[in-house]
C-alpha cells in the first residue's frame, strides 16, 4: 500500500510539471528568429479574448541582438499571470522582473499583435548574473520543470544549462554562421 501511495504521488509531481525535452544553444539558435541580450523594462498581465487565459507581456530593452533584426525593444508574451484577481501559473515559466539582464531566444508569436515568444519554453530565457569571480554567466534553469531523457528513457529534474555569458554568445555566433 505504501509503494503505490508513493508511485502515485511521483506521478502526481509529475503531472503538474511542464516536462521538456533538452534543447542545445545550438538547436535554440536555429529555431530562433532572434536572439537578444536584454533587460526587462515592464510586464503587465491580461485575459485573452475569450478570457480563458491569461498572458503576461514583459517589455525588454535590447542591449545587443545576436541574431536576427531586433529592434531597441520587443515585447515576449508568455501564458500564466494574473489577472482582475485570478492567477494561473504554468510550471516552468519564468516571468522577469523590471532591471533583470537575460538572453532570449524568440520567435514571433502566433498571434498578429508583433509579439515574440521564448523559444523552447523557458529554455531559451537565460538569466545574467555575476558570479563570485566577478564573471557574468548565464542560465536557463528552473525549478519546477522536468527533461525527458531519450537515452534513458526517463523524465528527472530541469536543471538547464549554466555557462559563461562570452561562451553562450560565442555559441551563438556561430551557430548563426556570423563571425
Amino acid at each position: 500500500m505504501r509503494r503505490h501511495l508513493l508511485i502515485f504521488a511521483l506521478l502526481m509531481a509529475q503531472a503538474v510539471a511542464t516536462t521538456v525535452k533538452p534543447l542545445s544553444v545550438e538547436e535554440l539558435t536555429a529555431k530562433s528568429s532572434d536572439v537578444v541580450v536584454a533587460r526587462a523594462a515592464s510586464s503587465y498581465s491580461q485575459w485573452n479574448p475569450e478570457r480563458t487565459r491569461i498572458y503576461t507581456y514583459t517589455r525588454f530593452q535590447v542591449a545587443r541582438g545576436l541574431k536576427g533584426a531586433a529592434g531597441y525593444e520587443v515585447t515576449v508574451k508568455q501564458l500564466g499571470g494574473s489577472a482582475d484577481g485570478y492567477t494561473q501559473k504554468i510550471a516552468g515559466v519564468r516571468h522577469w522582473k523590471a532591471g533583470e539582464q537575460v538572453v532570449l531566444f524568440l520567435k514571433p508569436s502566433a498571434s498578429a499583435d508583433g509579439t515574440m515568444v521564448v523559444t523552447g519554453l523557458f529554455q531559451g530565457s537565460f538569466s545574467v548574473r555575476r558570479d563570485p569571480t566577478g564573471e557574468l554567466v548565464v542560465s536557463n534553469g528552473v525549478s519546477d520543470a522536468t527533461q525527458y531523457d531519450p537515452k534513458r528513457g526517463s523524465v528527472g529534474p530541469y536543471k538547464g544549462a549554466r555557462l559563461k555569458l562570452s561562451e553562450l554568445e560565442a555559441r551563438v555566433t556561430r551557430a548563426a554562421g556570423r563571425r
